[in-house]
């Protein structure tokens, strides 16, 4: 059993709102990212403000370690259950089912398997086996709370490009949305592709 955990985030500086819940199509993001989950057939976490995600229906975990960012978000899933956690961020609105089962599909003896783009290692895309908690206390305990510095003291399986590119047929799926011009990409995006609505249920 894996347990799916989706980091609501809460309030976002640069987007001057919550981002999770910023529309997009027919669908908020955090609603796209479940939606790409829901397939999958494992349980459904989101972990954030209760008052703000009891609409979607879902357990909400508020954050065991505030104020230390997507860190603090994996420390609590890690710590609320003894399965595997795919960690996944609000703002990818743009995974499939399929990708997310072709990642989940690559445990093995590794302690996370991690995406690698062009851009780096996509630590908020990622699957954790419990071993990992240790390792996040570690990091909080040292004030180390980058997500790939966490990474550089796991041992990692590499989802590498020729194996996720298949799975990308928009050159969308790492898409994330930090700012209103990225948001404001996406909605373009989503138009010009011409699918408005999900393509899968929450």
């Amino acid at each position: 059993m894996i347990h799916i955990t989706v980091l609501a985030g809460g309030q976002s500086r640069r987007m001057g709102r919550d981002k999770a819940l910023l529309q997009l199509g027919d669908q908020t993001l955090i609603e796209r990212v479940l939606a790409a989950a829901h397939p999958l057939g494992y349980p459904r976490v989101i972990i954030g403000d209760s008052t703000a995600y009891a609409h979607l229906g879902l357990p909400v975990h508020p954050d065991r370690r505030p104020g230390l960012g997507p860190l603090g978000g994996l420390y609590t899933a890690l710590s609320t259950t003894t399965a595997p956690v795919l960690l996944l961020a609000c703002d990818l609105p743009f995974l499939t089912p399929d990708f997310l089962r072709h990642l989940v599909n690559r445990r093995g003896s590794h302690q996370a398997v991690v995406p690698h783009t062009t851009t780096g290692l996509q630590p908020l895309c990622a699957l954790y086996e419990p071993s990992c908690l240790a390792v996040v206390e570690a990091a909080i305990q040292a004030d180390q709370l980058g997500m790939r510095n966490l990474l550089s003291n796991l041992n990692l399986y590499l989802v590498r490009e020729k194996d996720w590119r298949p799975y990308d047929e928009r050159g969308l799926l790492f898409a994330n949305l930090n700012a209103p011009e990225e948001y404001e990409r996406a909605q373009a995006a989503l138009l010009k592709s011409g699918i408005y609505h999900a393509q899968h249920q929450q």
